[in-house]
């Protein structure tokens, strides 16, 4: 059940996927929005980008929980036992330190990050994009605009994935916990 306060947070005006502009690049990702078989979506709600996130997936029929930085109440009164008798995907778009965290928590129960894109947004506004992980989904952050909205079009992505892709061991502690200075450092992220 998805905690009221939090969808109100997102707000009414939730745009579908038909609206992001996403290019369809890679074979692992479906032009039509698949069934996304993800256990949970993971949002920081003090960030614009992650709730425009969390609006697209929870319009999906995905379960999304909210954070403000801290994931340890969320992990061990929730994810934790959840993710020992499902270990369905958890995806997110969360800061550095917030994912940091869930890395290495997601040990616990023998899962561990297998895609995650860098979102550098400088105090102008703009943004860099830098992913590691599935070639579809790298492709897929390769192509995104150098401005805001990619949170939304993350997600569509997301839910177009194909879990089955090959993966490798990259993504898994690509950078620490911390922002560049002056810059605000998200991370959009699955783990399986």
């Amino acid at each position: 059940m998805v905690n009221r306060r939090n969808v109100l947070k997102i707000g009414a005006a939730t745009v579908t996927g038909a609206l992001v502009k996403m290019p369809l690049t890679g074979g692992s990702l479906s032009p039509v929005r698949a069934h996304t078989a993800f256990h949970r979506a993971v949002f920081d709600e003090r960030f614009s980008e992650c709730r425009g996130f969390a609006a697209e997936l929870y319009s999906a029929g995905v379960f999304t929980s909210a954070i403000r930085g801290d994931v340890a109440k969320l992990w061990y009164d929730d994810l934790r036992v959840n993710l020992r008798e499902n270990r369905s995907p958890v995806a997110g778009l969360t800061d550095r330190p917030a994912l940091f965290c869930l890395e290495e928590l997601a040990r616990d129960v023998g899962m561990r990050v297998i895609f995650r894109a860098d979102h550098i947004i400088d105090q102008n506004g703009n943004v860099q994009h830098t992913a590691v992980g599935p070639a579809s989904l790298i492709a897929f952050a390769r192509s995104l605009p150098p401005d805001i909205g990619f949170g939304r079009a993350i997600a569509v992505a997301f839910g177009r994935f194909d879990i089955t892709e090959p993966r490798d061991t990259s993504p898994q502690k690509r950078t620490g916990p911390f922002s560049p200075e002056n810059k605000t450092a998200l991370v959009s992220w699955m783990i399986a």
